[in-house]
């Protein structure tokens, strides 16, 4: 299957394709005004709020995991079950990790399958920058795009290079990595390849029936190898990614026991996105795009006997196909449009998954979207942006996503949006053996935004948000027997909060700073008697973090230093519906700190790292019963050389 799938994705390459082509997302957001650098003012689009990270800031902070650079976006919160090899997912303003889209370079890598990705694998070093839409967003990105978008760019080389990469941290965690790009003329290559690896054992405090004890998290291991090769001629891209891992599933430690003590977890993941520039009729610019994904999960777990003595031994093989036709910034007067019409198509099979017509259940899809940004209505400065998407589902119906928003400076850029967003069941959530609902319908969501962007001083912006949303058809985890649970729409959540950011730039952009805040109130309104108006499971009402960071030259050589330190704080949460004080989980604050140098010699740049996360050694969870671990170092070292 993978030899096929990377064949028919080079046949589809043969006819073209480039680096910094248009992404597949439905939508480009429009440049707009810029305040001082791009630290103090990057976003791409001031209609819809988005935080962006990018190439410079990342390599000045130098995540290792993408969720290490998460707690700098407002109103982003990462599930973390514990450790380097322990689930990490991502959602925003309160919602599940299924109500937030990710996409590297515009290829959903939310699946069908359960709508979350697991970020602990992607490798941040080849990231090159984070932009995270805040809010729903499904005319611009499709399903899953209720609460707020992930969008991932990976890293590009324009010039020939060869580098190397290795760390070595805390509870047996190391990672190696090596790549190579070669340019001349219009053609391109490049590859990276990165290898990780923990024991996954770290000490914890744990209370049995009023004793303490110190244990060490077992079965928390984990080895993962991921890859990403990128061929480009004249302004066409094929873009390959890979991953295979294996690891233990630690399970949550509760009175008495440690659950899924052998349970294991393997993956192969490859994902092809090619997209071709064309111009067929003049002055009309097309874009092309294509995706092909491959993904086979493989999940046992020997001592979970309830179902069958030999306990769990699932596998599940997920197949994605997209292909799209766009349309690409269209100018009639002071209108600007993109129009997109996408295709698609995903299956999933496995002994878990049933369905009338076998152990074979699919998806067909097609969606038609365009976005409108028209400039100066009724008074000048005045923009408006309407985007509208249709989507039609082989299985779960219809959706129609619209948007409307606008912006308008006024000493800053006074912004203000609404939009209707949906998200699909996912197969699990229909198909699963003794789990699936077939009658479920698609989640919507009501999303009103009203945001202020302005620069205090020519050091220092301000950027503060309000929001509300109200989402209806809420697809949730409803226990109907002591041993079982299925997936059913319940009603309805209210969520309404605001987000701000501050941040700061000085000493000739030596010294950044930000500071986020997050206030928000998740509430249930599904009626159910005892549940009703409370907290939903795991929204965090108060979320806040400040980040400073220092660069400055080392010596008149050009070598240069650098040290920085991260807080954050989650506050209180609850880890099941009702809101009782026995599910209370505790608020917790992480400080991270880290040095560094970078040293320049010709055509040779040397990169040497030192971090130290939960600097305190702080004890804390994020999810009930994942312990998190101490404090850790890490040490990291990368040469790149450019022949």
């Amino acid at each position: 299957m993978l030899v096929s799938l990377l064949t028919s994705c080079s046949l589809f390459f043969m006819h073209s394709v480039r680096a910094d082509s248009v992404r597949a997302d439905t939508v480009r957001m429009k440049d707009v005004m810029v305040i001082g650098d791009t630290w103090l003012d990057n976003r791409a689009d001031v209609s819809v709020p988005t935080t962006t990270l990018d190439a410079q800031m990342l390599s000045r902070i130098a995540p290792v995991a993408i969720t290490d650079a998460l707690p700098l976006i407002p109103g982003a919160f990462a599930r973390d079950y514990g450790g380097v090899g322990g689930l990490k997912t991502f959602s925003m303003r309160g919602g599940s990790s299924s109500q937030s889209l990710v996409v590297v370079d515009g290829a959903r890598l939310s699946s069908a399958q359960t709508g979350t990705v697991d970020l602990s694998l992607i490798p941040a070093r080849l990231i090159s920058s984070m932009r995270v839409v805040r809010g729903g967003a499904s005319a611009l990105y499709g399903a899953n795009a209720v609460n707020g978008v992930l969008d991932l760019s990976l890293r590009t080389d324009a010039r020939s290079s060869v580098r190397a990469y290795a760390l070595a941290g805390s509870f047996n965690e190391w990672r190696i990595g090596a790549g190579a790009t070669t340019s001349d003329d219009n053609v391109s290559i490049s590859f990276d390849v990165d290898r990780l690896g923990t024991a996954g054992s770290f000490p914890f405090t744990l209370n049995e029936f009023g004793t303490t004890y110190e244990i060490n998290r077992t079965n928390s291991d984990a080895r993962s190898t991921s890859g990403v090769m990128r061929l480009t001629v004249n302004d066409a891209a094929l873009t390959v990614i890979g991953r295979t891992s294996e690891r233990g599933v630690p399970g949550s430690v509760v009175q008495g026991s440690v659950t899924n003590a052998r349970a294991r977890f393997a993956d192969d993941d490859v994902l092809a996105i090619a997209s071709i520039p064309l111009r067929l009729i003049d002055n009309v610019p097309l874009v092309v795009t294509s995706t092909l994904r491959w993904l086979d999960q493989h999940y046992t777990d020997p001592e979970a006997t309830l179902l069958g003595p030999s306990g769990i031994d699932a596998r599940t093989i997920q197949h994605d196909v997209t292909f799209g036709v766009a349309t690409h910034e269209l100018t009639y007067g002071p209108a600007v449009s993109t129009t997109r019409v996408e295709l698609g198509y995903a299956d999933l099979s496995g002994d878990e998954v049933l369905d009338q017509s076998g152990a074979v259940v699919t998806r067909r899809s097609i969606a038609v979207a365009t976005d409108w940004t028209i400039r100066d209505v009724v008074v000048d400065d005045l923009d408006v942006r309407a985007a509208l998407r249709f989507d039609a589902f082989s299985d779960v119906g219809t959706a129609l996503s619209p948007m409307l928003a606008v912006d308008y400076p006024l000493g800053g850029m006074l912004r203000g949006s609404w939009s209707y967003n949906f998200r699909p069941p996912t197969f699990a959530e229909l198909y699963v053996l003794n789990y699936g609902t077939r009658s479920l319908v698609p989640e919507r969501s009501h999303t009103v935004n009203l945001g202020y962007a302005v620069p205090i001083t020519s050091w220092l912006s301000c950027d503060v948000d309000g929001f509300w949303m109200s989402t209806s058809n809420l697809i949730v985890s409803v226990p109907v027997s002591p041993l079982l649970t299925t997936a059913q729409n319940v009603g309805r959540a209210i969520t309404y909060g605001a987000e701000l950011m501050l941040r700061a730039s000085a000493f000739d952009d030596r010294l950044r700073a930000q500071w986020s805040y997050t206030r928000q109130s998740v509430l249930d309104a599904t009626g159910r008697p005892g549940i009703d108006g409370t907290m939903i499971p795991y929204a965090v009402p108060e979320l806040s973090s400040i980040m400073v960071h220092w660069s400055d030259a080392l010596t008149q050589s050009g070598a240069m230093w650098n040290v920085g330190a991260t807080w954050s704080y989650t506050s209180y949460r609850y880890a099941q519906a009702g809101g009782t004080y026995a599910s209370l989980l505790q608020p917790f604050a992480v400080t991270s700190v880290h040095g560094g140098v970078d040293v320049r010699g010709g055509n040779t740049v040397v990169h040497l790292r030192a971090q130290c996360d939960n600097l305190f050694d702080a004890e804390y969870a994020v999810i009930r019963g994942f312990p998190m671990p101490g404090r850790s170092v890490r040490v990291t070292a990368s040469l790149e050389v450019a022949p």
